[in-house]
């Protein structure tokens, strides 16, 4: 089934399983079929971070998300960075991936990702790669044209892009990746991913679809796949997401206190509700505290100097983030 907004059945039946981490999921597909009772016993979960710069708000709220998926789940869970992929499919100098991939890891420990019952890897994985090599022969480059990230225009007309093959083979990574629990035995396997990214949910299904058809050919792998999709947090300006390969749109923990108070606090109307998105996801704040937050922003224009407070405030909490990221690099 194709990505759906969460319905009531769906979102009663994550929050009962995952609480409060509910509202950072806004699209599913198929998630009932693995998180349903009977089946959680025998549930992996996969996600992943590409490395191609300092973490935006928006990668940090997937990363406080992955941390709560965890505390809540308590079953496995595979982290990947993709320095590989991302060699292969964005223009970035192999030194540069493998520095932020390597910071990446001892940052979501830093967070409080439990690095004992977690599998952190990156592409540089011998298992991934002989899964990627086997699991190659049931996809056509027609596969990957007609199911790819919604963003690659914009990533091209940005000069991000490495070639066609690179971005294949990014994908083709990331297949494997989703299909690693299944090749390990799991019947159920949850993607948690941003809603760009649906595109490998579709790939593994057919993976595992074709090679149940290919005979003498089959991996004999069964299972089934669902993914929950985090809420996308727009870009600044006006960009569809916050994206680490396009600097305008975003704040990242790389930045100073003043680069991004200059992002944060100007009134730009085109910035502002990715502010409040990003206040909400990657704040690290309360229940309490976000709905104050919420409540600024609806009166704005009526009460500026209380939005312009919240925004400060938030500028503080990002701070934090960005100190323990440059701590984790050093």
């Amino acid at each position: 089934m194709p990505a759906v907004s969460m319905d009531d059945d769906t979102t009663a039946l994550v929050r009962d399983v995952l609480g409060p981490t509910t509202m950072r999921f806004t699209h599913h597909d198929d998630a009932s079929a693995v998180l349903g009772a009977d089946q959680f016993d025998d549930l992996a979960v996969v996600t992943g971070f590409g490395p191609t710069n300092a973490p935006t708000a928006g990668t940090l709220s997937v990363m406080l998300g992955t941390v709560e998926l965890q505390r809540r789940l308590h079953t496995p869970l595979t982290v990947v960075i993709s320095d590989l992929g991302a060699w292969n499919s964005r223009n970035v100098p192999w030194p540069a991936l493998t520095a932020v991939r390597d910071q990446m890891f001892a940052f979501l420990v830093a967070l409080g990702l439990d690095p004992v019952s977690a599998t952190l890897r990156s592409h540089l994985d011998h298992g991934n790669l002989v899964r990627a090599g086997r699991l190659a022969r049931y996809l056509s480059r027609a596969d990957f044209l007609e199911h790819r990230e919604s963003l690659l225009e914009l990533y091209s007309d940005h000069g991000l892009l490495g070639s066609e093959i690179g971005v294949i083979t990014d994908s083709l990574y990331t297949v494997a990746d989703v299909l690693g629990p299944v090749e390990s035995g799991a019947k159920n396997v949850l993607m948690a991913s941003g809603m760009e990214e649906a595109y490998f949910t579709d790939l593994a299904r057919l993976v595992l679809t074709r090679q149940s058809m290919a005979g003498d050919l089959t991996l004999g792998w069964e299972a089934n796949i669902g993914a929950l999709y985090f809420r996308v947090l727009e870009g600044l300006g006006g960009y569809p997401k916050m994206s680490k390969s396009i600097p305008a749109s975003s704040i990242h923990l790389n930045m100073s206190a003043d680069d991004i108070a200059t992002r944060v606090v100007p009134d730009d109307e085109a910035s502002q509700h990715a502010i409040l998105s990003a206040i909400e996801l990657s704040g690290g704040w309360n229940p309490t505290r976000r709905q104050a937050a919420r409540d600024a922003f609806v009166q704005r224009v009526a009460a500026p100097a209380a939005w312009r407070e919240v925004k400060e405030e938030f500028c503080q909490s990002f701070c934090e983030y960005a100190r323990l990221w440059a701590e984790c690099g050093s």
